[in-house]
């Protein structure tokens, strides 16, 4: 299914804005993780442009017409296109969303500080959406390590599978988050 701003706009299943990656090495070692609202893509610079006053205001307005537009399209296709009408409500829910996000981004200061905190708020959600299903069944993420989105397993490889496919990796280039998840999300 196509998206009307292209990946500007993240924030969904098929575009997530938001990861969690973790690994659990042994019995006695904890759950650790890492969270990244990257993935990527330009949401990401919109995001963080988004905590700077004054520059947030240009990027806020910014995002909520790309939002407007987003929902717009996706409105209009779904009334058309009965066979994928869900995915494109879904599509115009995240065009509203960041409809909100970019008019709170646009207050100087106050919108800054709250699309900061909920952020972050967001984002230890879910890694602790991850540490919960991991400490369901521990044995099944030991020496392993998981991508998780928005607090749902995606994928899971063993540690050490990953860490000779990132080594055989750095040979050529040094390694990204894209390349991790990437390799993470490879099927053996």
């Amino acid at each position: 299914m196509f998206s009307a701003t292209g990946n500007i706009l993240s924030g969904s299943p098929n575009r997530p804005d938001t990861y969690t990656i973790a690994t659990k090495e042994s019995k006695n070692q904890g759950f650790i993780s890492t969270s990244s609202s990257s993935m990527g893509s330009t949401n990401c610079t919109l995001n963080n442009l988004g905590y700077i006053p004054g520059v947030s205001t240009i990027t806020g307005c910014g995002r909520a017409l790309l939002g407007i537009v987003h929902s717009i399209v996706h409105l209009a296709t779904a009334i058309f296109d009965s066979k994928n009408r869900a995915k494109h409500l879904e599509e115009a829910k995240l065009g509203g969303k960041n409809i909100a996000r970019g008019l709170v981004e646009m207050i100087p200061v106050i919108g800054n500080i709250t699309m900061f905190v909920v952020d972050l708020k967001r984002t230890n959600k879910f890694e602790k959406q991850a540490e919960e299903v991991m400490n369901k069944n521990p044995n099944e993420y030991n020496n392993h390590i998981t991508l998780f989105i928005y607090g749902n397993e995606i994928a899971k490889r063993p540690t050490n599978d990953v860490n000779k496919e990132l080594a055989e990796l750095a040979k050529t280039k040094k390694p990204s988050q894209s390349d991790l998840i990437n390799i993470i999300q490879k099927k053996t």
